[in-house]
């Protein structure tokens, strides 16, 4: 048996230990995408944070590939899924630090820490900027995955209130009250802060828009950590402009770098973040045990984690 594992653009040392682990299977590390070709030719299953069609294509005997990433955006799926190769993905991977930027950004809403760090660089002293906590506020959670369950878990700790929304409504610790996705007006109309964590499908294309943004209250923060494409983001840019709510807070947009000229760049009431509160230094090192995991189920011939359901989009 064969496996390819491809980490670029994180290093490998740590998945470098799936040799010890597994010593009877031919685990290569490719570097280049030239390598990658070479190596994918003969390749039962491929580990890595994107492949190319003409890589899968390579790859005549694959049966598995393992995402290293949660979403599989980077990945040609209509041809995986004609393939008949079974793909798995990093769920899991992101929960802890997803989770903290969530509530780091909540709490520097609450006390308007961008207002003051903007401030300090004008050396401006304003001690009468509202404060505000987070304790006894509602959050509503768009997508209640690992994520998702994640931030309610510390919310709830945090003394929130936490409503939330997921395909498949089942009771969540922590969760006064999960919706299916008919719940998306109530979580507009009542949430002081809202956490939009979908994935990017048929279903949830452009699914928060204007009517969802007039529906929340004007004093209410609204952060975006899932896909970009799950907002009509021109709804949103207009949304800003009247003021219709306090603050976005966005890691993701439609089109990704955010282009130069895109208006959100103008505007006040938004924070902007490079796409980067899924990466994490120790990326790899939370991502080999899920490898590990899934290798050994492989292996085994054993039901593996985190199936991708190619009917659901996620």
């Amino acid at each position: 048996m064969k496996i390819v594992v491809t980490t670029f653009p994180f290093p490998n040392e740590h998945l470098l230990k799936l040799r010890n682990d597994f010593i009877d299977i031919d685990i290569v590390f490719p570097e280049t995408k030239e390598q990658i070709l070479k190596e994918i030719v003969d390749a039962d299953g491929v580990v890595s944070m994107a492949l190319k069609q003409d890589q899968i294509e390579a790859g005549k005997q694959l049966k598995w590939i393992q995402s290293l990433t949660a979403g599989v955006d980077a990945y040609p799926l209509e041809y995986i899924e004609q393939r008949n190769i079974t793909l798995t993905t990093g769920r899991g991977i992101h929960k802890i630090h997803m989770t903290e930027y969530a509530i780091a950004m909540m709490i520097m809403a609450a006390r308007r820490l961008d207002t003051m760090i903007l401030n300090q660089q004008k050396t401006h002293w304003d001690s009468h900027i509202p404060q505000n906590e987070i304790h006894g506020k509602k959050l509503g959670i768009i997508g209640l995955g690992s994520i998702g369950q994640g931030i309610a878990e510390m919310a709830t700790i945090l003394g929130m209130e936490v409503y939330g929304i997921k395909h498949t409504p089942t009771e969540i610790e922590g969760v006064k009250k999960v919706f299916d996705m008919s719940g998306m007006d109530f979580i507009a109309q009542n949430c002081d802060y809202i956490i939009a964590l979908l994935p990017h499908t048929q279903e949830t294309e452009k699914i928060i828009d204007e009517r969802f943004f007039n529906l929340m209250d004007k004093d209410a923060v609204f952060i975006n950590m899932g896909r970009g494409k799950t907002v009509n983001q021109e709804h949103l840019t207009q949304a800003l402009k009247d003021r219709q709510f306090r603050l976005c807070i966005s890691d993701v947009f439609e089109t990704e770098p955010l282009p130069e000229n895109d208006p959100l760049w103008e505007l006040d009431n938004i924070i902007i973040t490079p796409h980067i509160c899924g990466p994490v230094v120790d990326y790899m090192a939370k991502a080999y045990t899920i490898v590990k995991n899934n290798l050994d189920n492989f292996v085994k011939d054993k039901s593996l984690n985190n199936i991708y359901s190619f009917r659901k989009g996620y």
